[in-house]
């Protein structure tokens, strides 16, 4: 949630800036904001909705060395100009970008600023005062100001009059890139694209002051500390729309693609030994924890693990996780999900494991994650940088990596080739305009299915709210009598998706209990129904394990459709970010 970007010793700072936050603006598009030194101080200009509204507001070819700038998914306080970062503090020498949540604001407010009148909503305008009431250095001022918060941040700061720019991180992803000119600071690695080569990552709890052609680290205690640099020379930054008009199309057409290139990657250049996959096989279960799209992902490979290992598996939600009776157990394997490697929920979850010393594994899509570096084992994925908030290409790539997993520690080699021609072989299904037309108007919509399917409906289902904003539900379909069959009437599409021959019966009850109340059928298939349906979309037909890819993504397309007819850009769903980095 919310990006924050920053640049030191370029003489068109505040443009590099800008274009950052283009970058960072599918984490957040509430408001943005650029704040920069100047010969008259501290400039501040803030703008509501989307980056553009800033860059018109801001003069062309404005000159200026230092400069921080954030994109707003807001949290605390509504969405305003006032709310917008930068936040300046009291005595107007600061200024200060924050992505985070400060747990604590209130605390804050009330022992140290009783007396200080507060413009904005923020939990920020009150830790950049807190922080200015500090003494000492100004570096001293940040690091000892941000003890005093609970919570998680990454800021960056900046002074009237100082070429410099501060930053610290606590549970925030937050990394700076340098080079002979100047440095560059923001959340996100897409912002070095074709600029930088290598970057630092800051851990929990580290801060630095940044100069023109020099950075100094310091941990939470103010003592300098080294760090080694990463390389970022081969990371995809997959920011051309090439010529999609939406992220989400491009990304939803790339899939192919990422399968192939996910195949070969795990079973020619070995991204795990031989040996680490064979001390994997060896835990007697498993223990699946992520959030959102990525628990549905663990839910389709907890199947995988079930059916290929016949070993127990469990699925939680990682924001329930925490707060649960959970018994540990160090013959189980916890693994964690998540596109980014940064969502909080996931992380916090990620690192109660670690304090129970038991052994984690993460699937992530982005090197140099927080989750990586708290994982004993990592199984990356290979999907590429997503922009597009509804996640397409990570889901299908995660669930992809797990089955390869699964079959990877039951040393199942015979479905290996059976994996090789599918993705030699798949390819994207759309379906045609005049079915889309007729299925545009129901009020409501369901996703039913059974097992593997029933978690593709969970998975269609999210996309469609995600970015349609439309009241529907993904049900197992057994569970359709068990309460919501009361919902449906003839305004209602019920979306059948059955890729099992085996419980192909079973469905068909469920269709006939859906039309005999008057709803109406859209039947996703690889098999003929034996039943009258309204509507069909005919799958590709491959091997059952592989059907929960085939499937999601003519209906990840027919979520991307209904919102563009909508009016909706699909990219960027209202009230959401991509990202979630905070509890």
């Amino acid at each position: 949630m919310c990006g924050v970007c920053a640049e030191i010793g370029f003489e068109y700072c505040v443009n590099y800036v800008l274009i950052g936050l283009k970058k960072l603006e599918y984490r957040g598009y509430d408001s943005s904001g650029i704040a920069f030194v100047s010969e008259n101080g501290l400039n501040v200009v803030k703008a509501v909705g989307e980056i553009k509204n800033l860059e018109n507001k801001l003069p062309q070819n404005l000159m200026a060395k230092v400069a921080i700038g954030h994109t707003r998914w807001a949290t605390h306080g509504k969405v305003c100009e006032e709310n917008a970062h930068p936040q300046v503090s009291f005595d107007e020498n600061f200024a200060m970008v924050h992505n985070g949540i400060i747990e604590n604001f209130k605390d804050l407010q009330d022992k140290y600023l009783k007396e200080t009148n507060l413009l904005s909503q923020t939990d920020t305008e009150i830790l950049l005062n807190v922080i200015a009431l500090q003494s000492g250095k100004t570096i001293e001022k940040l690091i000892n100001g941000c003890a005093l918060a609970s919570g998680s941040f990454a800021v960056c700061m900046i002074e009237k009059g100082k070429d410099k720019i501060w930053i610290g991180k606590r549970k925030s992803p937050l990394m700076i890139a340098k080079n002979k000119d100047g440095c560059v600071i923001a959340s996100d690695i897409s912002v070095f694209a074709g600029r930088f080569c290598e970057c630092f990552i800051l851990n929990d709890d580290e801060f630095a002051e940044v100069e023109k052609g020099k950075i100094t680290f310091y941990d939470k205690n103010c003592k300098q500390v080294k760090k080694a640099s990463v390389s970022i020379q081969n990371f995809d930054f997959g920011e051309e729309k090439l010529n999609e008009k939406y992220f989400m199309l491009k990304e939803i057409k790339e899939q192919p693609v990422i399968l192939k290139r996910t195949f070969f990657k795990y079973f020619s250049e070995e991204v795990l030994s031989k040996q680490e996959f064979e001390k994997l096989s060896k835990f007697k279960s498993f223990h699946f924890v992520a959030c959102g799209t990525a628990y549905h992902a663990c839910l389709m490979g907890a199947q995988f693990i079930q059916k290929f290992c016949g070993k127990k598996c469990d699925v939680s939600i990682a924001s329930e996780f925490r707060y649960c009776d959970n018994v540990f157990d160090k013959n189980c394997l916890y693994v964690f999900v998540s596109q980014s490697g940064e969502t909080a929920d996931t992380i916090a979850c990620a690192n109660l494991v670690k304090e129970k010393e038991c052994t984690s594994m993460c699937v992530t899509n982005v090197p140099y994650c927080s989750l990586n570096k708290l994982a004993d084992f990592v199984l990356p994925t290979f999907a590429g940088k997503e922009i597009a908030v509804a996640s397409t290409k990570a889901y299908t790539a995660q669930v992809f990596t797990l089955l390869i997993f699964a079959l990877k520690i039951s040393r199942n080699k015979k479905l290996q080739q059976i994996l090789k021609k599918f993705v030699l072989n798949f390819d994207i299904q759309d379906f045609d305009e005049g079915l889309f037309k007729e299925l545009f108007n129901f009020r409501q919509i369901f996703f039913i299915g059974r097992t593997q399917d029933s978690v593709t409906s969970l998975e269609a289902a999210l996309k469609l709210k995600e970015i349609a904003y439309i009241n529907c539900l993904g049900i197992p379909a057994g569970e359709l009598k068990h309460g919501s069959l009361a919902l449906v009437d003839d305004k209602t599409l019920v979306v059948v998706i059955l890729t099992q021959k085996d419980l192909k019966e079973k469905i068909e009850s469920n269709i006939q209990e859906v039309r005999a109340r008057g709803g109406r059928v859209l039947f996703v298939s690889n098999l003929k129904p034996n039943v009258e349906v309204d509507f069909a979309l005919p799958l590709a037909d491959f091997e059952e394990c592989l059907m929960p890819i085939v499937s999601i993504v003519p209906l990840q397309l027919f979520a991307m459709k209904f919102s563009i007819k909508k009016g909706f850009n699909p990219d960027k769903p209202r009230n959401l970010a991509k990202s979630v980095t905070v509890e």
